[in-house]
């Protein structure tokens, strides 16, 4: 191929020196034509230079950095400290109520729910919960036995800014939003905080991680992860950014550039960087080869599409057949796809037949795979019989309450009953998102300088 390509030069370079014997018209063509086929000549060069394997290895590990850069997570880990406050048993699970230490004057509260009867390591699995929720939501309860019922180590936290990480102790306060700020809010975060709140929650469930490494009943190389709506954001980050996440499902959420204008701040600011950066079938290219990843999504979820889950669906779909086709000329490894739930809209999939099954295949050796429940139960019926409700917007057909989850006989519980501290009306400063926005504001008053990559 370089051959033809000298030969090629040789002969347009002679027609250029016979050109200089013609007419000046003759000249201006001959020129042409060289710069036109040298123009083409280093395309296809640069292309091939592209497509090398090496070269997409070398890219993919600098948009790590860049992601990590752009979500501002720390660079050193402290120790955990990590207590067990107190543990219920049930005949097929235990419940333990931790803590443990993220950084300097931040903990986070959480839940470990732990089969019974464990003889040997088992497989984990981190919850990611949504905007509203924590470790005491409908679905995050419901997904810590099911998955402990099914033979994994379930780790659920509580979001900061819900639940015992909130100054006032609500569920549902979505403090993290930083809603009393308005339209201040990235202004406030670009020079005051200097920190980006989704980078904030990844890193509070990488320490999560960080933690099941140090239990004995959990199998190291065997971690997962599931989260919906932010949840799924957050999933998406975790699964491309720590090494240690071997599958994972990824459910009312997809890699977009429009979330970087539409989306609340927390996810629209990263967004705007990561935008800057890469295109988003890349972004979906970089969950391989580690972490074996499920999209989950409703045809009809307004709640993450302005146009009612057609654009998200096509753009979706768009971007894992070109994470896929980078795989394949990189010689990448990779399993990545989406299933798309006809009729639906924004659901914790994660719980369903689906979303089990892909972390049973990817997760769990065969020979310990339990047997799952082929009954399934409306999520919005379960929650009904509890006498409880879900939140108005999810509380639909088309959303949440019309869920099938799988049927594992899941208990609802009081929030007090999951509590780290019960009877502790407010929450020590150091566990919620007041008492880190404070104390990070204060660290940085010493600095002067604005991270380059939040100006």
């Amino acid at each position: 191929m370089i051959t033809f390509y000298f030969r090629n030069i040789k002969g347009i370079t002679m027609t250029y020196q016979n050109s200089l014997k013609r007419k000046p018209w003759a000249r201006f063509r001959s020129l042409l034509l060289v710069f036109i086929l040298l123009t083409l000549i280093v395309g296809i060069l640069m292309n091939n230079q592209c497509t090398k394997p090496h070269a997409w290895i070398k890219r993919s590990a600098d948009l790590r950095q860049q992601m990590w850069n752009i979500l501002t997570l720390p660079t050193e880990r402290i120790p955990l400290n990590a207590v067990v406050h107190r543990f219920i048993e049930d005949e097929d699970y235990r419940i333990e109520m931790i803590t443990y230490a993220s950084e300097p004057n931040s903990r986070v509260t959480a839940l470990l729910c732990l089969p019974e009867n464990i003889d040997k390591p088992v497989p984990a699995i981190v919850v990611a919960c949504g905007h509203g929720g924590s470790k005491s939501a409908f679905y995050a309860q419901y997904a810590g036995q099911l998955y402990s019922k099914l033979g994994y180590a379930c780790l659920v936290v509580d979001t900061i800014g819900e639940e015992e990480r909130e100054a006032t102790g609500r569920m549902g306060a979505r403090g993290h939003d930083l809603y009393y700020l308005g339209d201040e809010n990235p202004e406030f975060i670009r020079t005051k905080l200097k920190r980006m709140v989704l980078g904030k929650i990844v890193w509070d469930l990488m320490r999560g991680i960080d933690y099941l490494e140090t239990r004995k009943e959990v199998d190291k190389d065997r971690i997962g992860i599931v989260g919906y709506s932010l949840g799924g954001a957050t999933v998406g980050c975790v699964a491309i950014l720590d090494e240690r996440i071997k599958a994972s499902v990824i459910c009312g959420w997809a890699f977009r550039g429009r979330y970087a204008t539409e989306t609340k701040y927390c996810t629209r600011m990263p967004y705007a960087g990561f935008k800057k950066i890469m295109r988003f079938d890349e972004m979906t290219a970089l969950l391989a080869p580690n972490s074996a990843t499920l999209f989950i999504c409703g045809t009809k979820d307004s709640v993450i599409d302005r146009d009612g889950g057609a654009t998200m669906v096509y753009e979706l779909k768009m971007n894992i057949e070109g994470a896929k086709q980078i795989l394949v000329e990189a010689k990448v490894n990779g399993t990545i796809d989406a299933e798309f739930v006809p009729e639906a809209g924004h659901r914790p999939f994660f719980l369903s037949h689906t979303g089990v099954s892909w972390m049973q295949k990817y997760l769990m050796l065969p020979e310990r795979r339990r047997q799952v429940p082929a009954a399934t139960v409306s999520f919005g019926e379960w929650v009904d019989s509890h006498g409880k409700s879900i939140e108005k917007l999810y509380n639909t057909e088309k959303n949440e309450r019309g869920l099938q989850a799988v049927d594992c006989g899941a208990v609802l519980r009081e929030p007090k009953e999951l509590a780290c501290f019960p009877g502790r009306d407010v929450p020590d400063s150091e566990y919620t998102m007041q008492g880190w926005v404070k104390a990070t504001v204060e660290a940085n008053q010493q600095e002067e300088a604005i991270p380059e990559l939040m100006q």
